[in-house]
């Protein structure tokens, strides 16, 4: 099965939820999910440094995000993110540019991704799994 990239945005609701001891979409998500054989849960480097900005301590954020498997981008993906914005751009659209990074690295990966950016992530269709909003 394909993997799924964990979207900065599915990472700060999980640990909101986490913190508040309440589960929500996310936790309902992880759960659904994180048992299914052959479906690796990955986290970009994007989706790291996005989540990582926002954590007063990030040892401990750092922490919460190694349960998943960490993954670089390098030039392929580069040459990707610009063929996306490219694109795009014939559409009379551009990406912000850390979605065209997680973009080209789902591309890459042949990965899903899950969050609740649904904007900037609609046009993958059944390989978009959104969550609800917390």
């Amino acid at each position: 099965m394909a993997p799924v990239l964990l979207d900065a945005s599915f990472l700060i609701d999980l640990e909101r939820e986490i913190e508040a001891g309440v589960a929500g979409p996310a936790m309902e998500w992880l759960r659904k999910n994180r048992g299914i054989e052959q479906r690796p849960l990955i986290v970009s480097c994007i989706s790291a440094a996005e989540f990582l900005e926002g954590c007063d301590e990030p040892q401990i954020g750092m922490k919460f995000i190694c349960h998943y498997i960490p993954q670089n981008i390098g030039f392929q993906h580069a040459t990707k993110c610009a063929e996306i914005q490219r694109r795009a751009r014939k559409n009379g659209h551009r990406f912000g540019e850390n979605d065209a990074w997680q973009l080209a690295f789902a591309e890459r990966a042949t990965a899903s991704i899950v969050g609740r950016d649904r904007k900037a992530f609609l046009h993958l269709r059944h390989r978009y799994e959104q969550i609800a909003a917390t």
